[in-house]
């Protein structure tokens, strides 16, 4: 299956690409104005083509045999103060993208089968505490225009044997990125709280569920065009607020009134204070098995180890080498000085059985900022050509936690890095080390994914 994703370096886009890969759907291709810097800055094998909307340009090899596409582009609407610029390029981002690419679909030499294009709840506009379906009426204001605009230029041009999706977005809770990145930092220091009363009803989604929806819709068909992209458990603000808090270990008790708001944001603020209790009533029906129903659950899986003061580190890496050979190499700890660099002096000195396996301990040596360190770690799970799991026994970190997993796709390995981390000396440590640990970590990281891609070339 051959599928086309616009704004594949997005929160969506970059999430939804990993989420296929993982499923073993790997012939996937973007569209991006820098194609060679899409693909270079990818971990996984995707084809880029070039697009510009405000240009009208577009590769039309793109859409040569291609399957699915998944029109996910558009400019940001929380990227700033709504000018009239700003509110300009908001909706041309969408209704040119999306003309471009309807007429390029027109032009291929086939016609995919299935059209699955973003667009969002904004189109419902403030309704207070109704309940809104994909049946409800459309509503009024910028975004709810920019909504039916954005969906009229598909709808506008019909295309024979293309079966077309729209999924209207709500609130997309990631890690990392994204709505929920905006709301942290006052929530951290402690002092978040609802905004305004309270009252306006926030329909979030966790983008693990986003993403299954989206592979919902390619593999099980859809029998509807519209499909509302929340959870089934919309909230108030002020409940959002206090299980945000809850997560967080945080108090939650300085509102922000909602004057302030719109005297700082001007009309954007009516993405905090509007309301839309948004279900997604066509994915229930059709038996969509959500992962985070709940809010609870879903904060907690994304940030809750902040209130225990860990990080947490996710890498992906594609290698075109088969699964034995790939975890032949990472299970030998001898490999690990290779990926490692150089100016770290990172050294094996020793282990507690001949091979790697449960229970094994390993000693290394090694050099931060010039203070010599040693590092016992002890592998606490080893599942061949699966995944293993080492922990640090003795080491510069309060925490530390890191677990290797493999995943086989056709003849090639996808290798997948977690590492859960504290950093010693509690809040003030993290306060004053964490954003340099981090950066060592991302740049040890690259290292590793460069060194890797060197190694298992072809």
């Amino acid at each position: 299956m051959n599928i086309l994703i616009t704004g594949a370096t997005g929160l969506i886009g970059s999430k939804l690409i990993e989420t296929l890969f993982v499923q073993g759907h790997t012939n996937v291709r973007v569209v991006s104005r820098n194609p060679k810097k899409a693909q270079e800055n990818s971990p996984f094998p995707i084809k880029a083509y070039h697009w510009a909307p405000s240009e009208n340009v577009i590769d039309s090899k793109a859409l040569d045999n291609v399957d699915i596409v998944i029109h996910l582009a558009g400019e940001s609407v929380a990227g700033g103060r709504w000018t009239r610029k700003k509110k300009q390029e908001i909706l041309e981002s969408r209704v040119k993208g999306s003309n471009l690419l309807i007429r390029a679909i027109k032009d291929a030499k086939s016609t995919p089968k299935k059209l699955i294009c973003a667009s969002a709840i904004g189109i419902y506009g403030d309704r207070g505490e109704e309940t809104l379906t994909t049946e409800s009426s459309q509503g009024n204001g910028f975004l709810s225009e920019v909504c039916q605009k954005w969906e009229q230029e598909i709808t506008k041009h019909p295309i024979e044997h293309l079966k077309t999706h729209f999924l209207r977005i709500g609130i997309v809770l990631a890690r990392g990125g994204g709505a929920l990145q905006k709301m942290l930092p006052p929530f951290r220091a402690g002092l978040g709280g609802p905004i305004g009363n309270g009252k306006q009803y926030m329909s979030w989604i966790h983008i693990d569920d986003l993403i299954g929806q989206i592979i919902f819709l390619i593999e099980k068909g859809g029998r509807y065009p519209v499909y509302n992209g929340v959870s089934p458990h919309p909230v108030t603000n002020h409940i959002f607020t206090k299980t945000l808090g809850k997560a967080l270990g945080k108090p939650t008790i300085i509102p922000a009134p909602a004057f302030g708001i719109k005297a700082a944001l001007g009309e954007m603020s009516s993405l905090l204070i509007s309301s839309q209790k948004v279900v997604p009533s066509r994915f229930m029906e059709e038996g969509y098995p959500f992962q985070f129903p709940q809010l609870e659950k879903a904060l907690g899986h994304l940030i809750g180890h902040e209130a225990k003061g860990e990080d947490i580190l996710i890498r992906y890496q594609w290698c075109p080498q088969n699964i034995k050979n790939v975890f032949k190499f990472f299970s030998d700890e001898a490999n690990l000085e290779k990926i490692t660099p150089p100016h770290l002096n990172f050294k094996v000195i020793g282990k507690s059985s001949d091979n790697i396996q449960e229970g094994t301990l390993i000693d290394y040596r090694l050099s931060l900022y010039g203070f010599p360190l040693k590092w016992k770690t002890k592998i606490n799970l080893f599942e061949h050509e699966k995944r293993f799991v080492d922990e640090q026994i003795k080491g510069p970190y309060s925490k530390w936690v890191h677990t290797h997993n493999f995943i086989p796709v056709d003849n090639s390995t996808i290798i997948r890095d977690e590492i859960v981390y504290k950093v010693p000396f509690g809040m003030i440590g993290k306060l004053m080390a964490g954003p340099f640990i981090k950066k060592d970590l991302e740049t040890i990281f690259n290292y590793r994914a460069k060194t890797i891609k060197e190694l298992f070339r072809g």
